[in-house]
């Protein structure tokens, strides 16, 4: 429901959208505000209920939810969304009881925790984005727009990426649309490949690969929302959903000695900008850093940088006529935020700012808290099938993006992920585990069960390099009945067996991740699904 246009009038009389010589009591801004504010949110709430009767819809669909959870569980899901919506707005809306300056920063931190979770996806991959082409410590010499190829397998060094895997070598790229299209060629390969294509807010705009291109290859051009121009002959025409994005190729590898095949493909891979297609050669210009402002991973929490740098990616790379995104715009006025403007943080009350430096706190400490139980859980493993767009749940986006950046959706591959042990205790280095795959998971492709730090998010150093366990580990002791039994400790076991398919851990928290590869239906549906970890 839109505020009535006596509704905006007033309220851009208040804030000085017109008339801006006429003089204007604090009060009535005051009012203004919470009036627009409460607007937003009974746009938002009408949203969510659409949005719920959506999901209901998409849950009851699918078997895997059909079979563990009920009705009531979905109802109660979105009664409480928007219970907390409603308490925001009485929050906003009721008559005051305290003076203004205490509900100035009431207000902002409200807004603040909302904005920060509602960017968190576009900011954690933009920290990425900056550390990584741009900051002058690492030594980098690929940027926006070029393919930085990572010529071996990920080890217990490399922290450019949480959650990898080291099934696949990687290659990586964020891209700026905003000039012209930019064109990706795929070469004919029989080698199995993903490019996973993501616009800024982590949401996939495409996925081209062997499931979906095949072995034939192909010239596709990405294109910034609204680009209306001609592509050439042969080209198929991908839109972006941002004109800033990135995308994590992969090419599968089996092991060392499949290395070189898999870095032939990889060579072969080209991104020309379109006003060089079919030239001799290909000259990129190097991007302007002052378009891209510092933002490290230490600054997730910092009020100041956070909501600064957020106001400058939103006009670096808009999305356009998005529900939630116009939903948005009307909070972050209240802030002092607006993409056509620079976001002064020094201009801001005392209040907003202290408002605004709780809700980064709360906010990033919520998104960490949902992380464990961001997907539905069975035998404490998170049960992940992702759809291609996650940025209608804000949260759910957030707690993601935390997890790992720019996993495939559910036609590509699976993921099931594990905190806990069966009794439900966090897994710890400390203790001595073993999980028993009576049946291995049913995939096309490929599976690996992967350790990483709890601490660090990536592989755990040890002694035999060994950082997963799979269908493809040379070595590993199977069953008669093709059962796999996995055993997860931080000292070597004494046992020949147990040490064949020991999976080092670290001698301190851990987490799990099991990836199935072009899974089967089995998976899709949930008849299959991951085995408790036990305690021994």
């Amino acid at each position: 429901m839109a505020a009535t246009s006596k509704e905006v009038a007033v309220f851009n009389d208040a804030i000085g959208l017109s008339a801006p010589d006429v003089s204007r009591d604090r009060r009535m801004r005051v009012w203004a505000a919470r009036l627009y504010y409460c607007n937003c949110l009974r746009v938002l709430i009408l949203e969510r209920l659409m949005l719920c009767r959506r999901e209901c819809a998409d849950v009851f669909a699918n078997d895997i939810f059909r079979r563990h959870f009920s009705v009531m569980t979905i109802v109660r899901k979105c009664a409480l969304s928007i219970f907390i919506y409603v308490v925001l707005a009485s929050s906003a809306s009721a008559p005051a009881r305290a003076t203004e300056p205490a509900q100035d920063e009431t207000l902002a931190y409200n807004i603040g925790v909302q904005t920060y979770i509602y960017g968190f996806p576009m900011m954690d991959l933009y920290q990425t984005l900056w550390e990584t082409s741009f900051d002058p410590n690492r030594g980098h010499d690929r940027t926006v727009n070029e393919f930085f190829n990572f010529e071996r397998l990920i080890t217990s060094k490399d922290d450019w990426v949480v959650t990898p895997n080291e099934d696949t070598i990687y290659s990586r790229m964020f891209f700026d649309l905003r000039k012209e299209p930019m064109i990706l060629v795929i070469p004919p390969t029989t080698r199995q490949y993903w490019f996973p294509i993501s616009d800024i807010r982590h949401d996939f705009d495409a996925n081209l690969s062997w499931d979906t291109v095949g072995a034939r290859g192909g010239a596709f051009a990405l294109c910034a929302p609204g680009w209306q121009g001609v592509l050439p002959g042969g080209v198929e025409r991908v839109d972006m959903g941002t004109p800033l994005g990135w995308m994590l190729p992969r090419f599968a590898v089996n092991g060392d000695t499949d290395l070189p095949g898999a870095l032939e493909v990889q060579k072969q891979v080209r991104f020309i900008p379109l006003s060089q297609w079919g030239a001799a050669g290909v000259m990129r210009p190097k991007p302007d850093s002052a378009d891209f402002p510092r933002f490290t991973r230490n600054e997730l929490t910092n009020a100041k940088e956070y909501f600064t740098t957020l106001n400058t990616l939103l006009r670096l790379s808009p999305r356009f006529g998005h529900p939630v995104d116009e939903a948005m715009a009307g909070w972050l006025r209240e802030i002092g935020m607006h993409p056509a403007t620079k976001f002064d943080w020094e201009i801001l009350s005392p209040q907003t700012q202290r408002g605004l430096e709780r809700a980064a706190t709360d906010a990033h400490k919520a998104i960490t808290d949902r992380m464990p139980r961001v997907v539905p859980i069975i035998n404490n493993w998170q049960i992940v099938r992702l759809d291609k767009r996650m940025s209608g749940e804000p949260m759910v986006a957030a707690a993601g993006a935390m997890l790992g950046l720019l996993w495939n959706p559910k036609d590509v591959s699976t993921y099931d992920v594990a905190f806990l042990d069966g009794s439900g205790s966090p897994l710890d280095g400390r203790n001595r585990y073993v999980i028993r795959f009576q049946e291995q998971p049913p995939v096309n492709a490929f599976w690996s069960l992967t350790m990483y730090s709890t601490e660090t998010q990536i592989f755990v150093p040890n002694a035999i390099n060994r950082y997963s366990v799979g269908n493809r580990t040379d070595g590993t002791v199977v069953g008669k009945d093709g059962s796999i039994e996995i055993f997860l400790q931080a000292d070597e076991p004494s046992d020949p067996q147990e040490r064949t398919n020991w999976l080092p851990a670290p001698k301190g928290p851990f987490y799990l991740l099991i990836r199935h590869y072009s899974p089967k239906s089995a998976i899709l549906t949930g008849d299959w699904l991951p085995p408790p970890v036990t305690k021994r």
